[in-house]
């Protein structure tokens, strides 16, 4: 007869989180967008981003409950308008590949506000 042995729930999960924290670092490492890697592998976005604000909830120890940030994006044609003109943006990379491009002739009360928002959302 074969024994049936219980899976504990703790263990699953931590077995699960230290999966999903591997998967996570596998994304940082890949230099891919978040959409391009999960299309690689076969994952959901929103599943990636649920297990990302979950890990850092648990290293931070809190639940991770952001207002989401808005931003206006530039079309296509502003940004080849900039090209052409020889305003080449300035980019700001951050980790989890987010990366904000702000135009060189933009005004400097944005840049201050938008630093402003940054700094309270880090």
């Amino acid at each position: 007869m074969m024994e049936v042995i219980p899976i504990n729930t703790n263990e699953h999960a931590a077995l699960k989180a230290d999966l999903w924290a591997e998967r996570i670092r596998a994304f940082q490492e890949s230099g891919l967008s978040r959409k391009d890697w999960c299309q690689q592998n076969e994952i959901p976005q929103s599943t990636l981003s649920y297990w990302i604000r979950k890990i850092r909830a648990a290293d931070t120890g809190t639940e991770c409950f952001a207002e989401p940030v808005f931003a206006k994006l530039p079309s296509e044609q502003n940004l080849q308008v900039n090209a052409i003109a020889g305003n080449p943006p300035v980019a700001i990379l951050f980790p989890d590949n987010i990366r904000i491009e702000v135009a060189a002739d933009c005004p400097a009360r944005l840049i201050t506000a938008l630093l402003q928002v940054l700094k309270n959302y880090a």
